[in-house]
């Protein structure tokens, strides 16, 4: 009895943790452009030398081509392909990770200056 009364509030508290909405509400969806950015390129695509996608786009494009952010040029269909078969160290992102509609959403956050 004792355990199962154990088992029973580990379960309801599991729950519980389930339900709360993550910090800033990333996990909501649909996620605006904004909200993707922060969640799967910042950290590898920001301005600047530190960050390793920004690093190899300088080395392949030119420190001036190299953020993405702000990039009038960027080719929507191209991003989307790279987004969805990931490049070099890049991995890809799968339709789960990010809906085409996110993923429309992200691609205009891009090309705002």
């Amino acid at each position: 009895m004792r355990r199962t009364l154990g088992l029973i509030l580990l379960a309801a508290s599991c729950g519980a943790m389930a339900t709360e909405p993550a910090p800033d509400g990333i996990d909501a969806r649909p996620r605006s452009g904004e909200k993707s950015w922060r969640l799967f390129c910042e950290g590898c695509h920001k301005p600047g030398p530190e960050a390793p996608g920004t690093r190899v786009l300088a080395d392949r494009l030119g420190w001036d081509k190299a953020p993405l952010k702000g990039r009038q040029d960027l080719d929507p269909t191209y991003a989307k392909h790279v987004v969805r078969h990931g490049l070099i160290e890049m991995a890809p992102l799968r339709p789960t990770d990010i809906t085409d509609e996110e993923l429309d959403a992200l691609i205009t956050y891009l090309r705002q200056p």
